[in-house]
């Protein structure tokens, strides 16, 4: 086998299992598994259904391609550790406008922004939103969720994901 055959044996997977992301055709949005979980504000808890994206492949497709989301409903982005204050998202082929969270370990809202579908076909031309903090998770929803539910720094989520629970009472 000479050289160039041997590089088009090694290059035919990668073409033709990356090719039409690569090619920015769309696919068909992720769904993950879906889970309950609470948003615990000063003076409520807020039931949420949240699908959670662990694994880098979940990360890159997020929410893209969805047109639209259920009320109650976002994903929970987790990572093995800390990310950095620039590690920012991006709405590239994302549909829907968003809004954001970057959490800490223990769930506390560390910031929050309001993220706009990035409507271009080239991702370098989508602007990316940059927490400015150090954090472990990021939660989205539909925009507009937060401010309808009174959501801000400091407040928590509390989500076992292996278990469905109920929202605590707040006092």
């Amino acid at each position: 086998m000479n050289r160039c055959t041997a590089i088009a044996l090694v290059l035919l997977p990668v073409l033709f299992i990356g090719g039409p992301a690569l090619a920015g055709s769309s696919a068909p949005p992720q769904t993950l598994e879906s889970y309950q979980a609470c948003l615990v504000t000063g003076s409520d808890a807020i039931p949420v259904q949240l699908e959670q994206a662990t694994s880098p492949v979940e990360h890159r497709y997020g929410l893209m391609e969805r047109e639209s989301l259920p009320e109650d409903a976002g994903m929970l982005f987790v990572y093995p550790a800390e990310r950095d204050a620039n590690a920012g998202f991006w709405m590239y082929r994302t549909r829907i406008p968003l809004d954001i969270a970057w959490l800490d370990d223990d769930g506390v809202i560390l910031a929050m922004d309001t993220m706009t579908p990035c409507k271009t076909e080239s991702a370098r031309n989508c602007p990316s939103w940059a927490p400015g903090v150090r954090h472990r998770h990021v939660l989205e929803m539909n925009a507009g969720f937060f401010a309808d539910h009174s959501v801000a720094v400091g407040d928590r989520l509390v989500a076992n994901l292996n278990d469905n629970i109920t929202c605590p009472s707040v006092d």
